[in-house]
């Protein structure tokens, strides 16, 4: 296995593990593997359990995640 290889499974692992981090405190089941693309970058959920992603730079929010960053963002400046 190439170095290239090892790292990208090292990658998939990490952002798996931080997945099932937010599903756990979500409530929702924690994963086994990355679910197909597109899916939410923050709550892991895919595009059939969420509806709607709007998608970024090699990124996707479903419209809970992005209601609870927009939340949080006024939260933080003080609106």
């Amino acid at each position: 296995m190439s170095d290239q290889e090892i790292e990208k499974r090292l990658a998939e692992k990490e952002l798996l593990d931080a997945l099932n981090g937010i599903r756990t405190i979500e409530g929702f089941p924690p994963l086994s593997e990355l679910p197909e693309p597109p899916f939410c970058s923050f709550c892991g959920r895919a595009k059939n359990e969420v509806g709607a992603l709007v998608e970024g730079h090699n990124a996707y929010i479903c419209a809970q995640c992005a209601a609870e960053a927009r939340r949080l963002l006024l939260r933080e400046t003080g609106r």
